[in-house]
């Protein structure tokens, strides 16, 4: 009996070639999708989980109150970490704290390349379960000790033993090897990371920081037994450093390390998502486009089933029962679903690279997992029966005398269903257009919002060596005599990204007692040249003014913050050394395009210089002129690597979330569209082909193409109007709840719908009129031939 089935199956896929390749297609687009989707989202929701301590890790945060504004991040002192390791050694037995990661300088023999640390107190590489593979792996703790990753270990000594070779750090320190581990692999937050150096060694080049409350730079993490436990250990946290640092008002939160990749988004101190909306996001609109696909099946089924009514009295009548057809029918559909999941994975496969790419991950069919194949297996089998018993159980129905008579007709309740299929299709169809469109307008928004600099031809260079830094006016003045760059400055960090916050700040009229929270630059006296601020008030720093050392520029957002309108109207005190404003820009962009601009103040000496900005001029040849630059930089310093990246470059990374939505949901948009579509076709067709002896009596009785045109299209152009009636509330809510998100946003207007619902309805013109067209110009003598 299943051969019977199989052989029945088959016949009825190759009878109706058209229909048979649109569902297999159409249910392929959505098994693409839906694939592609499960694939990011299980990668997405893999983070951290090999990690043997996963349930019990968490990471210390603090959230203070900036400017009656409370703010979470994720640094924390050095102090705090010691209270944890010596007052709270019960509940919470680990505690580790690290540095920020930065790309150093490494060389070993002829050998020099850049690679990414960090210093570690505490049992960090215990507590992060790093796997050795030469030597101990632990923590180093006696100065001048490092361990390295596997693939750190390969650049620098191949496939050598490693164990005690010596590697130069910046050129100057050396430092022995103790361990190797494995390399962290990419579902990790500690990916890239190459080193790990004993805190000791930081310490040894700042000794005051130890003690420092409000020197809030380093990321801690602790191991915490009991979860039961993390309200109490929270508010003895807050109490203490409460004491410690009042300005800010700060409560401590310990973040879960379950929720630090997809929960990482935080406001008014309490957690609000993160990365898990585009996970739920993309999850739902897989499950919508399969629903597309599956629609699309049930559509066309129950439509042809009206030309299968002989077949089904013939069967009936020698004796096959209803649920042999059902079984039949379910076996048919089956074989249409695996046929398109085939499809779907060759699609997928052709697709991911490209996926990649823009969503700057690695994801891979698993063909070596079993589970993938029953999962696939699992499926195939639900979704066939799913999609194939309600046109099953319809066909089965048929009574057999009328079948047999050639009387079956389509009932209305079919007819309805129908209908209210294409609804529902076309209304998730626009849903996803509108959705698209608002992204790429908050994208494009984004992208023009000015950003206060000149971007173009700038290239950022960071020195962790010294001998750079001090000898940087002699280079300057070098590179630019030989017109290899236009100007050169050194600051605290890149224009692109903001230095630090800190609080203490205090000008007339501002009554806190502990001071103001505002964001800290330095720069040298080129630096405004070199990026081209834009001054609103006042001058630039200046070799020719000794007082500029006591000298502060604001940019707008402070400006407006303190009140300043009159350069010589207010001081900015801070530390009990009241700064002179000489200068007002405009507001440069040095966090999130998506943000408020922090109030940020500009000196010439406040904290370490080690930033390079080297600006080009137009028309330069860069990648000559880079070589040459390198020279000069290795002249001054042989250990010096070379490591650069382009401002405007670095810029773009920050829309790098934002582009893959982009991309994403205008791929699905347009595979949903497609789908839609291609149902769309295949039901008109069909449909239209039922009509052909009515549409040819009307031709006959003097009825116009234009008039046979507008009467075969306008139920449908009724049916998109309904959905886009549906869908535009919806999208609506949901987007404006999205766009909530963003501090510089777009406003949801009238045109959005009006362009998405006027594309809609095109789009089903365009896909009903070739049907409706090619019927109305078909010759009525032949459809009406056989009466």
């Amino acid at each position: 009996m299943i051969q019977l089935f199989l052989k029945t199956a088959l016949r009825n896929l190759k009878r109706s070639p058209l229909n048979t390749t649109i569902n297999i297609l159409g249910l392929a687009l959505g098994f693409t999708v839906a694939l592609i989707s499960t694939l990011w989202v299980l990668k997405q929701f893999s983070y951290d989980k090999h990690y043997s301590n996963y349930q019990h890790i968490y990471q210390v945060m603090m959230t203070g109150t900036f400017n009656d504004e409370k703010s979470t991040d994720r640094s924390t002192p050095i102090p705090l970490v010691k209270t944890i390791a010596t007052d709270f050694k019960n509940e919470m037995p680990e505690a580790a704290l690290i540095t920020t990661t930065e790309s150093n300088t490494i060389k070993v023999g002829d050998k020099k390349l850049n690679a990414n640390g960090f210093y570690a107190m505490g049992r960090f590489a215990e507590l992060f379960s790093f796997k050795s593979l030469q030597g101990a792996s632990s923590t180093p703790t006696a100065p001048y000790t490092i361990i390295v990753s596997e693939s750190l270990a390969q650049r620098l000594f191949e496939n050598a033993d490693v164990i005690g070779k010596i590697l130069q750090l910046n050129g100057k320190e050396q430092y022995t090897i103790q361990g190797v581990y494995k390399d962290i692999p990419e579902n990790n937050t500690f990916y890239g990371l190459d080193y790990v150096l004993p805190f000791v060694d930081y310490l040894a080049k700042d000794q005051d920081i130890a003690d420092s409350w409000s020197s809030c730079f380093f990321s801690t993490f602790v191991k915490v037994d009991n979860p039961a436990s993390i309200p109490a250990l929270e508010n003895k946290l807050t109490n203490i450093i409460n004491k410690k640092l009042t300005d800010i008002k700060p409560e401590i939160l310990l973040h879960p390390m379950s929720k630090w990749h997809l929960y990482d988004s935080f406001k008014n101190g309490k957690n609000v998502g993160g990365q898990i909306q585009y996970v739920w996001m993309f999850g739902w609109i897989s499950i919508f486009i399969m629903l597309l696909a599956s629609i699309n099946f049930i559509n066309l089924s129950t439509a042809r089933s009206l030309k299968r009514g002989k077949e089904i009295g013939v069967l009936k009548s020698v004796g096959v029962n209803r649920r042999q057809l059902i079984a039949g029918f379910l076996v048919e559909s089956t074989m249409a679903v695996c046929c398109a999941f085939l499809m779907a994975v060759l699609m997928a496969t052709l697709l991911l690279p490209w996926i990649n790419t823009i969503t700057h991950t690695t994801l891979h069919i698993p063909f070596a997992d079993f589970r993938f194949y029953g999962f696939s297996l699992l499926g195939i089998i639900v979704i066939g029966i799913l999609s194939g018993m309600y046109p099953a159980l319809f066909l089965s129905g048929f009574n057999p005398i009328l079948a047999l008579k050639g009387k079956i007709t389509s009932r209305k309740g079919g007819s309805q269903t129908r209908k209210a299929m294409v609804i529902v299709q076309f209304a998730i169809s626009i849903f996803l257009m509108i959705s698209t469109y608002l992204v790429i307008q908050q994208l494009h928004y984004a992208k023009k919002r000015p950003i206060g600099y000149k971007s173009s031809n700038l290239v950022n260079i960071t020195s962790s060596n010294p001998t750079i830094v001090n000898n940087f006016a002699i280079l300057r003045k070098k590179l630019i005599e030989q017109r290899l760059i236009q100007d050169a400055a050194l600051s605290s960090n890149f224009v692109n990204r903001l230095s630090l916050t800190g609080g203490g700040f205090n000008w007339q009229g501002n009554d806190s007692k502990d001071g103001a929270i505002m964001g800290i630059f330095t720069v040298d006296d080129n630096f405004a040249k070199t990026v081209q601020w834009n001054f609103i008030q006042g001058r630039n720093f200046s070799k020719d003014f000794k007082t500029d050392s006591t000298a502060v520029i604001l940019n707008e957002a402070a400006a407006q913050f303190m009140g300043v309108t009159d350069l010589n109207s207010k001081q900015l005190s801070k530390r009990g050394i009241n700064y002179t404003i000489i200068g007002i820009i405009k507001n440069t962009l040095s966090e999130s395009p998506f943000k408020s601009i922090t109030p940020t103040a500009y000196f010439l000496k406040f904290l370490p210089k080690n930033k390079i900005t080297l600006q080009f001029n137009d028309g330069q040849d860069l990648k000559q002129d880079l070589k040459a630059i390198a020279t000069a930089f290795n002249r001054i310093d042989p250990d010096f690597t070379f490591d650069y990246a382009f401002t405007d470059q670095e810029y773009a990374k920050e829309f790098q979330q934002m582009e893959m939505i982009k991309s994403l949901t205008s791929l699905f948009t347009g595979l949903a569209i497609l789908i839609s579509c291609l149902g769309l076709y295949a039901l008109v067709s069909f449909l239209t082909e039922q009509r052909e002896k009515e549409i040819g009596i009307r031709k006959v009785l003097g009825a116009s193409e234009v008039g046979l045109w507008r009467l075969l299209s306008t139920e449908y152009v009724w049916l998109t109007g309904i959905s886009f009636m549906l869908a535009s509330p919806l999208a609506y809510l949901l987007m404006e709840s999205w766009l909530e998100d963003y501090v510089y946003r777009i406003s949801i207007t009238w045109t959005v719908f009006a362009i998405t619902g006027l594309t809609a309805l095109l789009i089903t013109l365009l896909t009903v009129s070739y049907q409706a067209i090619k019927a109305t110009l078909a010759n009525p003598v032949k459809t009406l031939r056989s009466e």
